[in-house]
């Protein structure tokens, strides 16, 4: 027999047998895997946790219904109540409005009362709503607005106004007005961005 032959018949019968791999065991649902397994239930949710709002959500600048119930801020640079108003037109000729008079007395003789602002730049256009409320007037509740007026603000309109009348055919009664300002093109609860209050003072 050949030399070589011997030698691999040799190495053949002394190499161990390799045992074949046994199958792996079944995933028991118990066991950890990837950090997972602690959660055996659905994770609570944080609002169910936390029912009231953390502290820094909390505006005490706002009324029972959780809306502001101070001047509009945000988008408006500048906002006031006036006797009345100018107008100019700027280069892009979108409009300005310029208050005069700015005061938060009136007389009952008084046309009408102005809201005018000024916004800072925008690219859609959108809508400025102003609700009027009787809020301390004899013969009127102060939860139903009289008057409203919307202005509407194109992408080169950085200003506007409106212009609110008077609640009774025998013009501005004495007492606390109040006018609610919402953005957008509904008035509701989610668009209203403060409040203005104004006096009509007694005929002297």
């Amino acid at each position: 027999m050949h030399i070589y032959t011997l030698i691999f018949f040799f190495l053949c019968v002394s190499s161990p047998v390799r045992a074949q791999d046994t199958s792996p065991a079944p995933f028991s649902p118990d066991e950890m895997q990837h950090g997972f397994s602690q959660f055996d239930t659905i994770p609570t949710a944080p609002e169910d946790m936390a029912p009231d709002p953390m502290d820094y959500y909390r505006n005490p600048a706002r009324d029972s219904a959780g809306i502001p119930d101070e001047t509009p801020g945000g988008l408006f640079l500048h906002i006031t109540l006036a006797e009345s108003f100018e107008e100019d037109l700027d280069l892009r000729r979108g409009h300005r409005y310029y208050p005069i008079k700015p005061t938060e007395e009136f007389s009952p003789d008084a046309l009408a009362v102005h809201v005018v602002f000024r916004v800072f730049k925008h690219y859609s256009a959108y809508q400025v709503i102003g609700r009027l409320f009787p809020e301390k007037v004899t013969g009127f509740s102060g939860d139903t607005f009289t008057d409203e007026e919307t202005a509407y603000l194109a992408v080169e309109d950085e200003s506007g106004y409106l212009k609110f009348f008077a609640p009774s055919e025998d013009g501005w009664i004495p007492g606390l007005y109040r006018v609610d300002i919402f953005v957008g093109y509904e008035a509701n609860a989610v668009t209203r961005m403060g409040t203005l209050r104004f006096t009509v003072t007694p005929r002297a």
